[in-house]
Order: C-alpha cells, then sequence, then structure tokens
C-alpha cells in the first residue's frame, strides 16, 4: 500500500511538472527588457503607453502590439505600425535590437520611417527570416 502511495505522488509530481513546463505563466525577462529598451526608439508613448517597467504591468504578453506563444511565453509578433513620432527624423535602425526575440515570426515597422539599417548590427541574421525582411522593405 505505502509503495503505491509514493508511485501516484510521483506520478502527479511528474504530471504538475509537465504543466508547468507547458503552460506559460508570461513573458521571458529578457524579451520583457528588450521590450522597453525598443519602447526608446519607438518614441510614441501614447501608442506603447501601458509598456512600462511596473510590477503591475509585468507580463507583457498583455501588452498592446505583442503576442506570444501561449506554450513557450516567448514574443512570436511585434506590430510596431506608426509608433515613432511623426515628426521624429529620418533614423537608422540597430536590428541587433531585436535578436533577443527568438521565436518572432511577425514583425511591422510601416510607417515609422526607417531609411535603412546600421550596418552590421544583427540585419544579417535578420535577413534570414523572410517575413522580416518583407515588412523592412515596406516599411522604407
Amino acid at each position: 500500500m505505502c509503495g503505491s502511495k509514493r508511485v501516484w505522488v510521483s506520478e502527479l509530481i511528474f504530471i504538475l511538472l509537465l504543466v508547468k513546463w507547458w503552460w506559460s505563466e508570461g513573458c521571458l525577462e529578457q524579451e520583457r527588457s528588450a521590450l522597453l529598451q525598443l519602447k526608446h526608439f519607438f518614441n510614441d508613448d501614447h501608442r506603447l503607453q501601458n509598456w512600462v517597467d511596473d510590477e503591475n504591468y509585468s507580463d507583457c504578453c498583455q501588452w498592446e502590439r505583442v503576442e506570444c506563444n501561449n506554450t513557450t511565453g516567448r514574443v512570436i509578433k511585434l506590430d510596431l505600425t506608426q509608433t515613432r513620432k511623426w515628426e521624429s527624423a529620418e533614423w537608422y535602425m540597430n536590428a541587433s535590437l531585436f535578436t533577443p526575440f527568438q521565436q518572432l515570426e511577425s514583425l511591422d515597422l510601416i510607417g515609422n520611417n526607417i531609411a535603412g539599417c546600421v550596418e552590421n548590427e544583427g540585419l544579417e541574421r535578420l535577413s534570414r527570416w523572410s517575413f522580416i525582411t518583407q515588412t523592412l522593405i515596406i516599411g522604407w
């Protein structure tokens, strides 16, 4: 009887660990920090108003314009359309700012007055992702 109870408890613990692994509790801290860094470049605070470094808004998967994978908690979609103030000058984006987002599937940068990318700053990695290259071309 005691042996079967141990097996049952072990199986329950194993199942709970699997559920914990499969179900995400929010975004990863590394990606949350990267989003807060991006906010400084995409400077329309009104459109990114809930991107704040505050414990009440710590789950970046709940932020506007951010979509995460429900299982991993990783950012899979960023919609940064027109998130720079319209009076801002053209700028050269540092593509390495997007390298923390390892599962990014969609990136929209249209309407941000991007003149190009800083050379040798992560663009070679991002250019392998055809969806980003297409979005950047449309955005320029």
